[in-house]
């Protein structure tokens, strides 16, 4: 058996009444607690990221493709093209696009007999695939499609019901203000559903129609759309396909735009996040390795003694660098382990209970949002115990200094 591994072996699990003893309790601690923050504090950095894109994916799709636009962040664009059934198929044929939905924008206004409301309709077509529709309905249902005209359903969000005092099966009258006309267009449309994606800015603004509507009001073909969205399977892939459309199919006057473009104040707020988690697993990181540090120091000079009995019976200094080493590897991995459980517990306690809560008009989520990914927690346990180990090295190096001769009379 290697000596100096059986030694910091005995020194490690023998150290419990001296005060060496309650400093390895306090490091082991440290790094169990260090590992766990740095796990759910990355675990809820990239929860709350995940969340909040898909959100906007599920409503928008990840790739536009659309007219050119000045402002890409301007939705209620008012140039239009005609469906093109052929692109479609030839889009869909990229690997990676999952499905392509049509879409049109359209300015109104909602008016009840007490209570009157400015609304961007988004209108969809009966051949799309949306997704939010399926996805974040609370009440009712989706729209009835009519075939031979338009369908006069209509799905508002929640917030807006809530300011109308509308319900499912409820009816209203839409107001089309147009700048040819003096006089409002007036239709009367059922509340079909009642959606809530906890996207403030969505909720308040958007309400859901059959397309076929605004371009009957606007005396356009039932073919007249805005634009596409293009849903990919592999969130990962979109800068790919994108260019990909970009290059093969994107013929004047079309471009594409990914969602993050689209809405880059709230994209960009969310890759800032990435800063937090960083500075979160430095400051962890620095106490863990301060802990470290700090045990591995006191468990050197209480054992001063025994470094001398050491070196004068010819152990050489590397040798028992080893001894203390080992000892503060051992501390390390049962910190690290501890940590570990610890952080994934208690992530896996929120994503099942959801026990903390977020004010979901101001961080749009209920609950706070926890991803656990394997490749993050192996990554931050490496960093730990490479970092960890390597500046050990450095307080080890005062066995160097110990004489033998006044080791053994050190008190």
């Amino acid at each position: 058996m290697n000596i100096s591994f059986y030694i910091s072996r005995r020194l490690a699990l023998n150290a419990k009444k001296t005060f060496s003893g309650f400093i390895i309790r306090i490091a082991i601690l440290a790094v169990t607690l260090s590992i766990a923050i740095m796990i759910i504090g990355s675990s809820i950095t990239r929860g709350y990221q995940e969340v909040i894109q898909n959100k906007f994916y599920d409503c928008w799709g990840h790739i536009h493709v659309t007219t050119f636009l000045a402002d890409p962040s301007n939705l209620n664009n008012e140039q239009t093209l005609e469906y093109d059934s052929s692109l479609v198929r030839q889009m869909k044929a990229v690997p990676g696009i999952k499905s392509i939905a049509a879409y049109t924008i359209q300015s109104a206004i909602i008016k009840t007999p007490k209570e009157i409301e400015g609304v961007l309709l988004k209108g969809v077509y009966n051949h799309s695939d949306d997704y939010m529709l399926k996805n974040y309905l609370v009440e009712g249902k989706g729209i009835t499609f009519n075939d031979s005209s338009y369908s006069s359903d209509i799905l508002i969000s929640k917030n807006i019901a809530g300011k109308l005092g509308l319900y499912t099966g409820d009816y209203a009258i839409l107001y089309f203000l147009s700048n040819s006309e003096t006089q409002p267009k007036a239709r009367k449309i059922r509340i079909a559903g009642i959606y809530k994606t906890g996207l403030e800015d969505y909720d308040n603004v958007f309400a859901i129609c059959d397309a076929a509507l605004i371009n009957h009001i606007n005396q356009k073909s039932k073919s007249s759309i805005h634009g596409y969205e293009v849903y990919v399977s592999d969130k990962k892939e979109r800068n790919r396909i994108e260019k990909i459309l970009y290059e093969q199919y994107a013929r004047p006057p079309l471009q594409t735009y990914l969602i993050d473009k689209r809405f880059e104040n709230v994209f960009s707020w969310l890759s800032m996040m990435k800063m937090n988690e960083r500075i979160i697993i430095l400051i962890m990181l620095i106490i863990a390795v301060v802990n470290m540090i700090t045990a591995l120091l006191i468990l050197v000079l209480e054992r001063t003694q025994m470094v001398g009995v050491l070196k004068s019976l010819g152990m050489q200094n590397f040798q028992i660098q080893e001894i203390f080493i080992y000892s503060s590897l051992y501390i390390l991995t049962i910190g690290m382990f501890a940590g570990t459980i610890l952080g994934i517990g208690l992530c896996y306690l929120q994503q099942k209970y959801g026990f903390l809560h977020l004010d979901e008009s101001i961080y749009y989520v209920r609950t706070v949002p926890v991803f656990l990914d394997t490749n993050v927690i192996l990554m931050i346990n490496f960093i730990a115990f490479v970092v960890c180990t390597l500046l050990l090295l450095i307080p080890s190096l005062i066995v160097k200094t110990i004489s033998p001769t006044k080791a053994l009379t050190f008190n």
